[in-house]
């Protein structure tokens, strides 16, 4: 009788062990499966982050290069452009657009996303600057230039890495060229384009 019953106790010990050890596994295979599920969603939501983040950069640059230019002409007949630049102030992208006339030098700032432009600035020049002086040093050369998109591509290219984020259009003597900035994962460098060629002429490693 005692044997009989040594038997059962045994089994019956056996069996909740066996019944322990597949809830443990149970329990195991369901905590990797949310973890799992976790990291999936995670990987999603960077994915999803990073295209929202570069469609809406793109989303935020409507405005082409052009189109600046012929809002800045209409607001100032007359005038010559001595400086544009594209850059995301205050995350949002706006054309800072410079010129001059005879006897005084103007400023207006244009959103890259709807067009609107706001006259920032105007001021008379200094006397030696007067009567076309400025004009003549300091005039871009506009026709043929470069888009945004090509100049980009080309500085992206022979950085081999990176995304362009800004650019500025300026002259030196009597050359036009595009300056641009491509942000890599560790560094900066600004790549200089002649803005009707599409010749490099410098790149620097920013600080």
């Amino acid at each position: 009788m005692n044997k009989k019953m040594m038997v059962v106790g045994t089994l019956c010990l056996g069996l909740t062990l066996a019944g322990c050890t597949n809830t443990d596994k149970s329990l195991e295979a369901n905590k990797e499966s949310k973890m799992s599920t976790q990291v999936s969603q995670s990987t999603t939501q960077d994915v999803s982050g990073t295209s929202n983040s570069t469609t809406k950069k793109t989303s935020q640059r409507k405005v082409s290069v052009e189109d600046a230019i012929k809002a800045y002409n209409e607001a100032y007949p007359n005038t010559s452009i001595t400086s544009l630049d594209l850059d995301p102030s205050f995350g949002i992208y706006y054309y800072e657009v410079k010129g001059v006339d005879d006897s005084k030098e103007y400023e207006v700032k244009i959103n890259a996303e709807t067009g609107e432009l706001k006259k920032e600035r105007e001021e008379t020049l200094d006397q030696d600057e007067q009567n076309g002086v400025e004009k003549k040093n300091e005039a871009l050369e506009l026709k043929d230039i470069l888009s945004i998109e090509d100049v980009s591509k080309i500085a992206e290219d022979s950085v081999g890495e990176g995304t362009a984020n800004e650019w500025s259009l300026e002259r030196d003597l009597s050359l036009t060229y595009w300056e641009v900035k491509v942000q890599t994962s560790n560094k900066e460098i600004t790549v200089k384009i002649n803005a009707q060629t599409g010749d490099i002429l410098e790149k620097e490693l920013d600080d």
